[in-house]
């Protein structure tokens, strides 16, 4: 019967509401029939698709080794500027022009040697020399000197040149030409590592100098260490799940009390998350290792449902 004063919009609301619940508990109800009549398919179908996607996730599981497919889109402005730079001003196929820091180049090593504070760069010649003598040492090609780079300088008053009197850093630049190849890239990627070991060791020996080394892949292998530093984060943050879910379903009662219930939600929660994984690979998708922690979040408010 309708309640005296009632709008009409609030009598239309709850007459949806009844239907949509009785829709609901119908639904339900049938399923969880279905369910009980056929126990042995219900528990063995979903864990042979969780092996099944979850063993294919792990055996298309590789890490990419172009970054910026990760983070930027194919049809992103810079791409597109960059694609021009190259097509104009081609790095690799120069042989008589210097290279130009017009846009990033394929391989290089990047050395930036820091003096203490108060202390002149300009003043540490020798070990300057013996830094780049021993990088020269690993050449293997042709050599040409494209210049260095200043930091932290201070001029001398009153210059009208503008002559240097200190400064507190330099920079120096390797850069290797590897014509488009597989092969010559696979090289230029071991001298790259064997210049970051080269940095550290001759940072021992150069006390009085500070040597920071960077090299093309060494955006790449930060951004891939984000999944071994976040395994903990992980690991804490499923056990605090776990844990909550278990007190959540709790009770005083013994007979109401359902711990195992949140237990199997959570469980849930990562078959489906297996699963997901896997056809997402299967699809030819890219997992980036940065997200790793966006499945616990919408796990946050799983409790409430119970």
């Amino acid at each position: 019967m309708r309640r005296p004063g009632a709008p009409a919009s609030w009598i239309w609301w709850r007459m949806l509401r009844q239907v949509l619940r009785r829709g609901l508990q119908s639904f339900c109800h049938r399923l969880g029939l279905c369910v009980s009549r056929h126990p042995v398919f219900f528990l063995t179908v979903p864990a042979v698709l969780t092996i099944t996607f979850g063993l294919s996730a792990l055996n298309r599981f590789q890490p990419e080794g172009d970054l910026e497919r990760l983070v930027a889109p194919s049809h992103s402005l810079a791409k597109i500027e960059r694609s021009l730079a190259s097509s104009l001003f081609p790095l690799d196929q120069s042989k008589s022009q210097l290279y130009s820091d017009l846009h990033t180049p394929g391989r290089y090593g990047r050395v930036i040697l820091l003096s203490p504070p108060g202390d002149n760069i300009l003043l540490q010649a020798e070990g300057i020399l013996q830094t780049h003598r021993a990088v020269l040492e690993m050449k293997d090609g042709r050599s040409s000197f494209i210049g260095h780079q200043l930091g932290g300088v201070v001029e001398v008053p009153n210059s009208k040149d503008q002559r240097v009197k200190s400064a507190r850093a330099i920079q120096i630049t390797y850069y290797l030409q590897t014509y488009g190849s597989a092969t010559q890239d696979l090289i230029g990627e071991k001298w790259e590592n064997e210049f970051c070991k080269l940095m550290r060791k001759l940072q021992e020996e150069h006390q009085d100098l500070q040597l920071y080394s960077l090299a093309s892949f060494s955006l790449w292998r930060d951004f891939h260490k984000t999944s071994i530093l976040a395994r903990s984060k992980v690991l804490v943050s499923l056990v605090l799940i776990l844990t909550t879910a278990t007190l959540s379903s709790s009770m005083k009662d013994c007979l109401r009390s359902k711990p195992f219930l949140g237990l199997l939600g959570v469980l849930t929660v990562c078959i489906s998350i297996i699963t997901a994984a896997g056809i997402f690979f299967i699809t030819d998708g890219k997992y980036n290792s940065t997200l790793l922690g966006i499945p616990f979040f919408a796990m946050g408010n799983y409790p409430s449902l119970w």
